[in-house]
């Protein structure tokens, strides 16, 4: 082709007929047209409208995705105008991501909270005051102390959800071998703190894990012997009496004299299991949701594994913890976010979803159900109904959890422990400089 030549378009001639033809033709179309276009713009209309509900779980994802998926998508089903945007998050950075929601301005609507973190949230005046969102007579299905946990300040700032109990899991081939069988399993914490000597003296092993020092679980056995870390009012520590000094010193001694392994002082309450699934110990006190795990990853100590009650103090109280549900005080939609908390916390999704999680389920009602009542032959079952039977009567012994400045008191307290452990101070010195410590941060006004 001459680059230099002009290119010759092809005419298109249109006449009135031609235009007349198309038009008739797309008159034809039109009523589907807009019959699509305004089907289209209902269902945005639709979507835009509904309102969303912004709900946070602790580390559920993705273990439990089947069970979420399937329960919002029920709830949605049954609430056309709602839309839930489940959102799961790291147990370990939980409380700084919520933290830092809250002051950007972009907390979610529901959250799923440990109850330890309840008070610091409530003190901040970030939690919605559930009981004018729901009706006064549902709150009657719950576990009395589970519900009691939720309260701050006079405040009922959250619900319970799922909650757990201790037991007692034992290595019953390593009794055996060690002379012992079922009639020296411990009953109480003082029967416990001869277990772990004679178990030593006997085999040269260690009798059991517990944490002392680090993430210290003593606050409990000394609730459970009757003896408070705190007065009601939150304004003094009681844990450096005479008393206190020589419980804790039981086991500040086991640890000295090496019937404790060093771990125990300075390990987080997560490695007890680890170190009862491992072999390294004959028994362990925790919750049995982790009988699930022995039973996958060491298959041999699973089946050489017995279950019996938590031992317990002089007053037999035994310690609940409790994850639960709180409707942030920022939400747009705090009934709304009530309402689906409410679904949640059915007697029928906790039964269900205790049986995903070897939980319990905070609704009276819903214990009564066979899962945790039937022995059915197995570990599990045995597990189970061990736990539920102290479920009506357990409850959050540590009364300074309610406090806001809980985490820094706990480590204080943990701190102590472990110095006397190492022998920098006596017990009897290391829980008095703790329990000043303590007392400048409790009488400050307005905590």
């Amino acid at each position: 082709m001459d680059g230099n030549k002009a290119v010759t378009q092809p005419q298109c001639i249109v006449t009135n007929s031609h235009v007349c033809s198309i038009l008739t033709r797309m008159r034809a179309y039109l009523p589907a047209l807009f019959a699509a276009l305004g089907l289209l713009l209902s269902t945005c209309s639709k979507e835009d409208q509904r309102v969303e509900i912004e709900f946070w779980t602790l580390q559920l994802s993705p273990t439990f995705d089947s069970y979420f998926h399937s329960l919002i998508k029920e709830y949605e089903g049954s609430h056309p105008a709602i839309k839930i945007k489940w959102v799961d998050i790291p147990y370990d950075v939980a409380s700084q991501k919520l933290l830092a929601s809250v002051a950007s301005g972009s907390a979610p609507d529901l959250v799923n909270l440990s109850g330890d973190f309840l008070a610091s949230f409530a003190h901040k005046n970030a939690l919605a005051e559930i009981s004018t969102l729901v009706q006064q007579d549902t709150l009657r299905m719950f576990f009395p102390h589970a519900l009691e946990i939720c309260r701050q300040g006079g405040k009922l700032v959250a619900l319970p959800w799922y909650l757990n109990t201790y037991v007692l899991m034992y290595n019953t081939e390593l009794l055996r071998q060690a002379g012992m069988g079922e009639r020296d399993v411990p009953r109480t914490f003082s029967e416990l703190v001869a277990f772990a000597r004679r178990y030593k003296e006997k085999t040269g092993r260690f009798g059991l894990f517990w944490n002392i020092g680090k993430d210290s679980y003593l606050p409990i056995m000394l609730e459970s012997e009757g003896v408070p870390m705190i007065d009601a009012e939150m304004t003094r520590a009681l844990f450096d009496g005479s008393r206190s000094v020589a419980l804790i010193s039981q086991w500040v001694d086991l640890y000295r004299q090496g019937f404790l392994q060093r771990e125990s002082i300075v390990n987080p309450g997560s490695a007890i299991i680890e170190a009862y699934q491992s072999g390294q110990v004959a028994m362990v006190l925790t919750g049995p949701v982790f009988l699930n795990r022995v039973k996958v990853n060491a298959p041999a100590i699973f089946r050489r594994t017995d279950i019996a009650p938590s031992p317990v103090g002089s007053t037999s109280r035994q310690e609940l913890a409790a994850m639960v549900l709180s409707v942030m005080s920022s939400s747009d939609h705090p009934k709304e976010a009530a309402e689906f908390a409410m679904f949640v916390l059915d007697a029928r999704n906790q039964i269900a979803f205790s049986k995903f999680t070897t939980t319990y389920p905070s609704v009276v009602r819903a214990l009564s159900d066979p899962y945790f009542t039937v022995n059915d032959g197995t570990l599990e079952s045995k597990a189970r109904i061990v736990g539920a039977s102290t479920l009506p009567v357990a409850e959050q012994l540590s009364g300074y959890k309610k406090h806001p400045e809980y985490f820094r008191l706990h480590e204080m307290f943990c701190e102590a422990v472990q110095s006397a452990c190492l022998g920098r101070m006596s017990t009897k010195e290391a829980l008095a400089n703790a329990a000043r410590e303590w007392n400048a941060i409790l009488q400050k006004k307005n905590h």
